[in-house]
This record gives C-alpha cells, structure tokens and sequence, in this order.
C-alpha cells in the first residue's frame, strides 16, 4: 500500500496538475485507498484552513494562484498598446496576478470593460515578463458594462441610486456590500453588475 503523501506533496501536485485537483484524482495520483483516503481529506481541510488551497466546488487549487480557465474582464492598453486583464474573482492575498491578453487573429475586435472568458497560461519568470499569465479568448461573455451618474440614496439594506439625465427614468438598487461606502446624498458613478434594475 502506498504511504500518504507529504503536505508539500499535495501542494507540488496541484501546482503541477490544474486540471486534476479533486480529492479523487490526487488520491488515485498517490495511489491511496481505503481509510488513507480519510488522512488524505483530512489533509486538505487543513491546508485549505492554513490558506494554502482554496476549494472551489470538488476540486482543489492553490489560493495564490487563478485556474487555467476564469472569467477576465479587459482593462485600457497601456501606453505600449498592450491589453492586460484582471480576474473578476480574485482570493488571495495582495493584489491579482497581472494578466496579459493575447489576442490571435481570428479573435473578434474587444476593448477596456469587456468580459471575457479565457485559458491562462502561466509565465516561467513574471519578473522578466512583468506580468504572471498570458491569457487567450476562449469566448467573450459581455461588453463594455452599463455605467449611470446618480444622486446616492441610502436605505436601511444598501441603497439606490438616482440618475441625473432627465431620460432615465430607471432608479439602480445597491447591494449592501456593493455601496463602496458612499455618503447619503452624494454624487457617484456606478457600473451595472448584474441584471438591469427595476424601475421604483
């Protein structure tokens, strides 16, 4: 029968195999059965509460890393007219990785704001390159989202927003954990994150 794997172990194999991540796969990885499959869980429930792996339904991931395949959201080309992205979901700690967009030539014209759903690969020295992956364009999945310019109004969970153009006769609802702490009163700039919101 073959002995459990070391912690680093784990960790090595899930850096090595992004898309084999499941308790499963690295327990048939290290060739572990039966009642070693137990330690095995036990293992990384407490690598995932030391901050080592982040789970994400089955599967396993480090959590200073993103997955091979995540949803971008495309940024303005610096001053080099390269276009660099950003996760739209990112739980480690610090800042994002910084990604770079690649487009081929049959991908479809895209600008700052569009999403995208992409395949990162990651670089072999992000200092040389000044970026951690390189990301290609699986398919996009949204465009440039809608922004309004609006009277804040607190209310007793979140808020909503008032436009000011005269056209709109649409009032935004605000999350509670999306007010960026925004005053009662004050004049801000929002972008529509989900569906369109309801008239009031």
């Amino acid at each position: 029968m073959s002995s459990l794997p070391s912690r680093d172990d784990i960790l090595q194999w899930i850096a090595d195999n992004p898309t084999l991540t499941s308790k499963r796969d690295i327990a048939k990885a290290f060739g572990l059965k039966g009642a070693q499959r137990i330690d095995l869980k036990r293992m990384l429930r407490e690598l995932e509460d030391d901050g080592h792996l982040q789970k994400r339904k089955k599967s396993y991931r480090d959590a200073g890393s993103l997955p091979p395949v995540t949803v971008l959201r495309l940024m303005e080309p610096d001053a080099d007219g390269d276009l660099f992205a950003e996760p739209l979901e990112w739980h480690g700690e610090g800042e994002a990785p910084r990604i770079l967009f690649e487009a081929r030539p049959s991908d479809p014209a895209m600008g700052a704001g569009d999403r995208i759903l992409a395949r990162l690969q990651p670089v072999s020295d992000p200092a040389e390159h000044s970026h951690h992956y390189i990301a290609r364009l699986i398919r996009r999945i949204g465009t440039n989202p809608v922004r309004i310019l609006g009277i804040y109004r607190k209310g007793s969970e979140g808020g909503r927003i008032l436009p000011i153009d005269k056209g709109s006769d649409k009032e935004w609802s605000v999350a509670p954990g999306a007010t960026h702490d925004a005053k009662d009163g004050e004049l801000v700039e929002a972008e529509q994150a989900g569906p369109r919101a309801r008239s009031a």
